[in-house]
């Protein structure tokens, strides 16, 4: 099925894909082009797309989309493709799709995770995961003065992909290890990925009873990614799924409450592939958050529709760069949208290892705590790179600083959290989304926290103001000042100052 939808005069559109935040909302002289199938984000991605208009586009399956002229033309949809019209705002046709096509299941993540940070080992230890470390990262973040939260241990601590056993010559005793973890108060989850290492005996086992991927010439496929090559689970077959519960169930007897759930993209199937099920590349996708669905620890990074599951969506990785913090709140803005509204930002500082590196030059001070302090007020908040490590004193106090704001608002968090489990609405929001059609909608550098709550991070090197759009209404400025809305503000932030505004009348 091709459509033609024209703009409306003055309407903006939201959606699809997380990664692509910084170029929506899509206006009249947009030009735009999504291609599902073949146009990978390696993030959260949906067939949705809503306007401030109150009209919303939804498929149960992948559409093209090309944007130019003041027309969304929509290419190779399905025949349940459909517009729906008259909700009048933003807020009114993204609820309008909730209900129709990804209600909420009323189950919320651990609220842990929206409490206090969160922790990865991977920008620390890369690929040199081992026990001695990892309980020395841990005992650093206590004596630093970070509260102890859920510590993710990241790939490397397996013997192989698809082994459900620790590297021994790295974590002699992981039971131990997980006890000592607990015993400081840490939830611990541990990275996993559907991949299978070649010439191991899972995957003689997987491969005789077709349990894994197929090429469309029936041979297993091996399939590159960016560890090198492995072959994938097949989890449109009820037996590889509950090969791989087992597996999982193993590492929870052995002290894990959970897990990261890397991988698993689209782009690593074929629509052409020989599966139990006859599914697509982007089914697998789906099947694959669907799996983490069982376990209360989770986090994804790449998920297709999915909304409405009580799954942990992280963005994808972010350099250490200025361009990339700025990236991080029209990103998160966009899981919201997408439905996805439990969302983490990238590791803070960035998930890039090599700017953390003894000596490396690359490491911007200042980049560290704004890259904190835009995570501060987003449904969660996540540590890899060890502050105490990498910073100076003083920088690396204003980092901890970042987390206690986190602390001080997490109530107002977890109530939204519980409210969004709920009615699917996002933690956080579109100032378009809170304030429509007061022209707000181009705003995507500053988000509201619920309806009260406004945050405006400072993304720019060297800035020491931030000029702020208040909506009508009085508002109280994070330094007591009191100021009316409806008009721009300029107010001060230096280092240490996250801008936040709440409303009081």
């Amino acid at each position: 099925m091709n459509r033609t939808i024209p703009f409306l005069p003055g309407e903006r559109w939201w959606g699809l894909a997380v990664a692509h935040g910084t170029r929506f909302p899509l206006t009249e002289q947009s030009e735009y082009t999504y291609h599902p199938t073949t146009q990978f984000t390696g993030n959260q991605e949906s067939p949705l797309m809503v306007s401030s208009h109150g009209r919303y586009l939804w498929s149960d399956q992948p559409y093209d989309v090309e944007v130019r002229s003041g027309v969304i033309a929509v290419t190779n949809a399905k025949d349940d493709f459909a517009l729906y019209e008259g909700y009048e705002t933003l807020r009114g046709a993204f609820l309008a799709a909730v209900q129709a096509h990804f209600p909420p299941n009323g189950i919320l993540p651990p609220e842990n995770f929206f409490v206090k940070p969160q922790y990865n080992t991977w920008a620390e230890l890369i690929y040199d995961q081992n026990q001695e470390n990892i309980l020395s990262y841990a005992h650093g973040i206590i004596d630093n003065g970070y509260p102890a939260g859920i510590l993710m241990i990241d790939d490397g601590w397996m013997r192989y992909y698809g082994s459900r056993e620790f590297n021994l010559a790295r974590f002699p005793d992981a039971r131990a290890m997980m006890e000592e973890l607990h015993a400081l108060n840490f939830e611990v989850m541990l990275w996993i990925c559907p991949f299978i290492s070649p010439d191991s005996a899972e995957f003689r086992e997987l491969e005789s009873k077709k349990m894994l991927v197929r090429n469309a010439d029936g041979s297993t496929a091996i399939r590159r990614w960016w560890n090198g090559y492995s072959a994938i689970l097949d989890l449109s077959n009820p037996e590889t799924a509950a090969w791989f519960d087992e597996l999982l169930a193993y590492l929870m007897e052995l002290g894990a409450d959970g897990f990261k759930f890397d991988a698993g993209d689209a782009n690593y199937y074929r629509d052409d592939d020989l599966t139990w099920g006859n599914v697509t590349a982007h089914d697998q996708c789906m099947l694959w958050a669907k799996l983490g669905e069982k376990y209360r620890y989770n986090e994804y990074r790449a998920c297709y529709k999915s909304a409405g599951l009580p799954l942990v969506q992280r963005l994808c990785d972010k350099s250490h760069r200025w361009d990339e913090v700025s990236r991080l709140v029209p990103d998160a803005l966009a899981q919201g949208i997408l439905g996805f509204a439990y969302g983490c930002p990238d590791m803070i500082g960035g998930g890039s290892f090599v700017d953390f590196l003894p000596g490396a030059p690359s490491l911007d001070q200042n980049l560290f705590v704004r890259y904190a302090q835009t995570a501060a007020l987003m449904p969660m908040m996540q540590y890899s790179a060890a502050p105490w490590r990498v910073l100076d004193a003083e920088h690396a106090d204003l980092c901890r600083a970042a987390g206690d704001v986190h602390l001080k608002y997490a109530d107002t968090i977890i109530a939204l959290a519980k409210d969004a489990a709920v009615t699917g609405e996002p933690i956080m929001r579109y100032m378009e989304y809170v304030f429509p059609h007061e022209g707000f909608a181009d705003v995507t550098d500053q988000f509201m926290v619920g309806d009260t709550v406004l945050c405006a991070p400072v993304t720019e090197k060297d800035a020491v103001t931030r000029t702020v759009i208040l909506p009508r209404g009085t508002w109280r400025y994070c330094d007591g000042t009191v100021y009316e809305g409806g008009c721009t503000k300029t107010v001060s932030a230096p280092l240490h100052v996250l801008p936040i505004f709440e409303k009081i009348l």
